[in-house]
């Protein structure tokens, strides 16, 4: 089971630097009191899995159960 885990969260990770590898180069994201930071310092966070990185990991699984479940296309239909 710890071993199924593991496998779990290097798929998170691999998903969320695929995504943030389709976002244009000059994306910029605030998050916070933390600063804002560009594409790569995004994936840096990610791939260093620090308190940031956590952040934007859990915003991207948030996004796309918000997605999978129809939140978002009832919002974009409102």
């Amino acid at each position: 089971m710890t071993e199924e885990k593991k496998k779990l969260d290097s798929d998170i990770k691999k998903l969320v630097l695929w995504r943030l590898d389709t976002v244009p180069s000059n994306f910029k994201l605030s998050i916070g009191n933390q600063g804002t930071f560009d594409k790569e310092e995004l994936r840096k966070h990610v791939e260093r899995e620090d308190q940031i990185g956590l952040e934007i990991v859990n915003m991207e699984l948030k996004f796309i159960k918000d997605v999978a479940s129809g939140k978002i296309s009832k919002f974009l239909a409102e």
